[in-house]
């Protein structure tokens, strides 16, 4: 069966062999999928992130049954065998001779013909390694490979691992380090926690009032029905907005203060921003980012919010000394959405994260001139880090006149099979004063 040229598979394919080529440095970008019908496209993003988010797991399962080493081969043969893998373990409903004939056929039309053999082989392994299905898979069998909903594969052979803590970093498509690190930062349970937690499904929550979907359990937040567009619902209720109950508790933080100016140099689309200038209709929010589309993004958002103003990041300037309060959403390893950002895994190394520990200062330093005297910093990230979090209000209340009022760091909740209206992101905040 050739594989067709403008399939899901081969759009897949094609997407992950760059990704292949790139790994482990992965961005947030998705298959290209324009001109498919819904199901080959919605195939094609399943593939693409069934691969992104377990793949160590798939990695270590493939190099085991090559000849020649993982990283001896090419990112298009990479990729069709990561494809094939996730399909067959991870993806239901999907017959194995189609996962199986179209991987043989794109290794045909590959970079490495000769090598289709070999893909076939080395899949039908893969395939052979699933002895039942089980409806709830047990994590802490070593034979068990657990999905996002709960449900799994009985495997004759134990996940990859040398111990316990091994098997689940490869279960849940972690490096060994990462989970090793959360182990010493915050203990054995929490770091379990947080790798279940990280192969979840995530919903798509919303807040705002006639959203068609079941309530969460934080109370204004609706967890969206599937199927449900999301464009839908903003035409039907213009005071929705996306947003996971986690990233909320920064801007509340500010409900008790009365500021004037509240200044948000980091805004990315707005979120934070329009969320600011709803609470605390009486001041004046500006917003700012240095990322050219999402500047666009943020002249949009505040068309039809009168006091939400947006200025190029470069002219902040002329704002110093006047923010009442400034907000540093500051960039992240993104370690407490991991679900949302599975790309973000692979990036979670010490070389990565002292690149990011120095930005944030950088931003800190750079906007600090911002700030009314009085004033107040809000930190905030998306991390579950200390030397993203605590780490970093330490820092800068030793070499700024700032001394904190609150901080809290939300772990993530929601593990695979439990109800989404529980699931949550986790997320840091710190609110600070000027003291001088």
């Amino acid at each position: 069966m050739p594989q067709h040229a403008d399939s899901a598979r081969a759009r897949a394919h094609a997407h992950l062999a760059r990704r292949c080529s790139d790994f482990p440095r992965l961005h947030p970008e998705g298959v290209e999928v324009g001109g498919l019908e819904s199901r080959e496209a919605a195939l094609a993003v399943a593939i693409d992130r069934a691969v992104v988010m377990r793949w160590q797991l798939l990695m270590g399962l493939l190099d085991q049954r090559l000849k020649a080493p993982w990283g001896k081969q090419h990112p298009d043969l990479q990729a069709i065998l990561l494809a094939g893998a996730a399909q067959l373990l991870l993806l239901d409903k999907l017959p194995d001779h189609a996962v199986l004939n179209e991987a043989v056929e794109a290794a045909k039309h590959s970079a490495r013909p000769r090598a289709s053999g070999m893909v076939n082989a080395v899949l039908r392994k893969i395939a052979r390694l699933r002895v039942e299905r089980l409806e709830h898979a047990n994590v802490d069998e070593p034979n068990h490979l657990l999905h996002a909903d709960g449900s799994g594969w009985l495997l004759d052979e134990p996940l990859p691992g040398k111990d316990a803590l091994g098997r689940l970093a490869a279960q849940c498509g972690l490096h060994d380090g990462v989970l090793e690190r959360w182990v010493s930062t915050d203990g054995l349970d929490i770091a379990r926690s947080r790798a279940l937690h990280s192969i979840v499904e995530p919903p798509v929550i919303m807040r705002g009032t006639g959203i068609p979907g079941t309530p969460h359990e934080d109370e204004g937040f609706t967890v969206l029905e599937p199927g449900v567009s999301i464009r839908e619902v903003f035409e039907t209720c213009p005071d929705a907005a996306v947003q996971d109950p986690a990233s909320s508790r920064a801007v509340t933080a500010t409900a008790s203060l009365t500021p004037s100016v509240i200044i948000d140099p980091c805004a990315g689309r707005g979120t934070k921003s329009l969320q600011l200038a709803a609470l605390h209709g009486d001041a004046l929010v500006v917003a700012a980012d240095t990322h050219p589309g999402r500047a666009e993004s943020l002249d949009q958002a505040a068309v039809n919010v009168p006091n939400l103003e947006t200025m190029r990041f470069g002219d902040l300037q002329d704002r110093a000394g006047t923010g009442d309060v400034l907000l540093l959403d500051v960039p992240c390893t993104n370690s407490a959405v991991l679900p949302r950002r599975p790309e973000a895994r692979h990036r979670m190394d010490r070389a990565n994260r002292r690149v990011l520990r120095e930005k944030q200062r950088q931003i800190a330093a750079d906007t600090m001139m911002l700030l009314a005297p009085g004033g107040y910093v809000l930190w905030s990230t998306c991390s579950i880090d200390p030397e993203e979090n605590e780490q970093q209000v330490q820092w800068l209340c030793e070499y700024h006149p700032l001394t904190v009022v609150q901080q809290h760091r939300a772990e993530p909740t929601g593990l695979p099979g439990q109800a989404p209206a529980g699931y949550r992101d986790g997320a840091f905040h710190a609110l600070l004063r000027r003291s001088d």
